[in-house]
C-alpha cells in the first residue's frame, strides 16, 4: 500500500470515531428528561442566595 493510502485509512478511522461518539453523545442527551446536562447553565430555577465575603 502507498503511505497515502494509509493516511487515508487513519483519517477516516478517525472522522468514523469522532462521528459516532458525537451522536452517541446527542442520543444521551437528549434521551433524558431535561434537554441539557447538568451543570450546563440553562436550567430555569433561582440561583440559590450565597453570601459573598
Amino acid at each position: 500500500m502507498d503511505a497515502i493510502a494509509i493516511q487515508y485509512i487513519v483519517i477516516s478511522a478517525l472522522f468514523v470515531a469522532a462521528v459516532v461518539f458525537l451522536v452517541r453523545r446527542t442520543k444521551k442527551s437528549l434521551r433524558g428528561k431535561q434537554s441539557c446536562s447538568k451543570g450546563c447553565g440553562c436550567e430555569f430555577t433561582e440561583p440559590s442566595k450565597k453570601t459573598s465575603y
